[in-house]
């Protein structure tokens, strides 16, 4: 399985893999996980779904994911309110501020024969 992450509860941005991330962001890889019942952990995000080497769907269902700075921001709850959204920069793709594809459809019709 590729790149893919979750939405932070506090912000709604990513929860971002450790890869080339840009200068004042960094701390978007420090993520706590909260599921349901009294689980969390708390670690580095390293973008295939595992906090600290465990991987968090397999230790728990539709898991809320916090940026450890924003979890802290909002005084720390311990209490599983709903799962997050996936991301859909996947926690690496994303700083380009572009909502478009960065492709051009080229119709049959403009490809004529000389």
């Amino acid at each position: 399985m590729g790149l893919f992450s979750w939405n932070c509860k506090g912000c709604n941005e990513s929860i971002k893999a450790p890869y080339d991330i840009p200068e004042g962001i960094e701390w978007q890889n420090d993520a706590v996980v909260i599921g349901q019942g009294p689980n969390i952990n708390r670690g580095s995000y390293d973008g295939y779904g595992r906090i600290n080497g465990i991987d968090v769907n397999q230790l728990m269902e539709d898991p809320e994911m916090w940026h450890e700075k924003c979890w802290i921001d909002a005084g720390q709850p311990l209490e599983y309110t709903g799962a997050s959204d996936y991301a859909e920069d996947q926690g690496f793709f994303y700083g380009d501020g572009c909502d478009v594809e960065c492709f051009e459809v080229v119709d049959d019709d403009d490809c004529e024969d000389d």
